[in-house]
């Protein structure tokens, strides 16, 4: 008989978990499918995560993390990191449906991405400590705007996204476009007004 691989199972877990999770939400999600799917004994993941809502918790935070990791932020090039994002979005749906799930049932952040976003903002500070003229756009502002914009198709009525374009490229790309003239803002622009 082999070893059981403890890390293994854990990350078919976590796997099993996210995917019942990104489709069934917190309310809807079993844990038995969980077990089937993760080829796992059920008592195997209380013991592991706890219940089901310390386990929702679990995958929400390694999302969360798992994307803080694979797109890095570079506050001095807004655009790229938004197509990045979108990119990474595109590539990993489940992840941003977790992620709404969470807000639906259980609204508020995390530590985590406390901790997570105040360090892009402090970055974005130190870059650009301002948008516009006077400080019209914070730069907490800005990063609403940025990641609002990258995964603005994916969160789009689905009417409307029958309406817009198919094309990832062209989406990237109106991202890019978007992040563009607002990182490029001119504070002359707002003397005109």
């Amino acid at each position: 008989m082999a070893p059981r691989d403890a890390e293994a199972t854990r990350r078919r877990i976590l796997d099993a978990a996210l995917a019942e999770f990104a489709t069934h939400g917190l309310a809807g999600a079993r844990v038995d499918r969980i077990a089937v799917t993760a080829k796992a004994n059920k008592q195997l993941i209380y013991a592991y995560y706890g219940n089901k809502d310390q386990l929702f918790d679990t995958v929400v935070e390694h999302a969360f993390q798992h994307a803080h990791d694979a797109v890095p932020f570079t506050p001095d090039d807004l655009v790229s990191y938004a197509a990045t994002l979108f990119d990474y979005l595109v590539e990993h749906p489940d992840h941003l449906r977790i992620h709404e799930w969470r807000r639906l049932e259980r609204p508020g952040a995390t530590e985590l991405e406390r901790q997570l976003f105040n360090e892009k903002v402090d970055d974005l500070a130190e870059v650009q400590p301002n948008y516009g003229k006077k400080g019209r756009f914070s730069p907490a502002d800005v990063m609403v705007i940025v990641v609002a914009l990258a995964s603005a198709w994916a969160l789009a009525p689905a009417a409307l996204r029958d309406l817009a374009t198919h094309d990832p490229k062209q989406q990237r790309s109106l991202i890019a476009g978007s992040i563009h003239v607002l990182t490029h803002y001119r504070q002359d622009s707002d003397t005109a007004r």
